[in-house]
């Protein structure tokens, strides 16, 4: 194989933008300040994993306005960027995020072709010349055409839909992708939302279509449910918390660079607490991913790894 992990999600520009108040319709106010990042669940987790040394592919469709920059990024950190298809006449991805000195927030998001993604030819070099297919935010039509290519290759599967669980997914297309993989990756709402998708009552019951449920649970760390029981994964704290934003996409690249060692599951869960604990020190989802070293020093003042 020539990566250990295909990422199938977002790659977005993210324009956060501070104001004194959010406006009334019909009104304008004044920008105080505006800055802008790069991001998207599949960006976010395939650079932050391949900085830790994880060889991964991303697979996603942005516009033809796609920044150099964001390009260059993934490059210097060590993508394979081979599926990352600039579509003609379209544009990137973008999320607008307005937040107020009271911490209210509004967003507005352009999902480009991404929301045209369903009509699109599978990604295949993802897929065929990977260990292991992450697939993150994006129509479930398509992850489904992904999941059965990878499943006819015998390849293992992460279903990480995110906050698209909420409006995207119906039970039907859900289950379809939850029975195809071996591990699933959720924070709380998001794994009540699966037990509502999947019809069953505890998490333990979504091993009766996956598994392996890995549940984030904020400052209380996480937990690694299997059908042997649940690893009570503790929390990694940072040095100080500026913007919780992206930090699911870093676990999942901590995640990652331990399974791709052959780490068991608690210590994967560590080191996924461990580089989230990174991210969250910065404004920005990108902004402040660390290294290998950089990592397993932190994990190791917390926990025995």
């Amino acid at each position: 194989m020539k990566n250990f992990v295909g990422v199938f999600g977002h790659v977005v520009m993210d324009y956060i933008v501070t104001l004194r108040r959010l406006p009334k319709p019909n009104t304008s106010i004044e920008i105080l300040d505006r800055q802008r990042y790069f991001g998207g669940t599949g960006g976010n987790l395939a650079r932050a994993a391949a900085r830790l040394g994880v060889k991964a592919s991303l697979a996603s469709f942005v516009g033809d306005d796609f920044p150099d920059d964001y390009r260059t990024a993934l490059h210097k950190d060590g993508v394979d960027t081979a599926d990352l298809r600039a579509v003609r006449g379209a544009n990137t991805p973008t999320a607008w995020v307005f937040s107020d000195s009271r911490g209210n927030q509004m967003a507005v998001i352009d999902q480009g072709p991404m929301k045209e993604a369903a009509r699109f030819p599978v990604l295949r070099h993802s897929v065929r010349d990977v260990e292991l297919v992450h697939l993150a935010t994006g129509r479930p039509e398509y992850y489904v055409r992904v999941a059965e290519l990878a499943e006819s290759l015998g390849r293992t599967i992460a279903f990480d839909p995110s906050q698209e669980i909420h409006y995207v997914y119906t039970p039907r297309l859900f289950r379809a992708l939850l029975s195809r993989s071996k591990y699933f990756f959720g924070n709380e709402t998001e794994i009540v939302r699966a037990k509502r998708l999947a019809r069953v009552t505890s998490t333990e019951g979504l091993l009766r279509i996956t598994t392996v449920v890995v549940a984030t649970l904020g400052s209380r760390g996480s937990a690694v449910y299997t059908r042997e029981g649940r690893i009570r994964i503790p929390r990694v704290p940072p040095r100080r918390v500026a913007d919780v934003t992206g930090a699911g996409d870093a676990y999942r690249a901590g995640f990652y660079a331990g399974l791709a060692r052959g780490f068991d599951l608690r210590r994967c869960g560590i080191l996924g607490s461990a580089v989230a604990s990174f991210v969250v020190e910065k404004k920005g989802t990108q902004s402040n991913l660390p290294t290998w070293s950089q990592v397993l020093r932190r994990a190791r003042q917390h926990a025995t790894l």
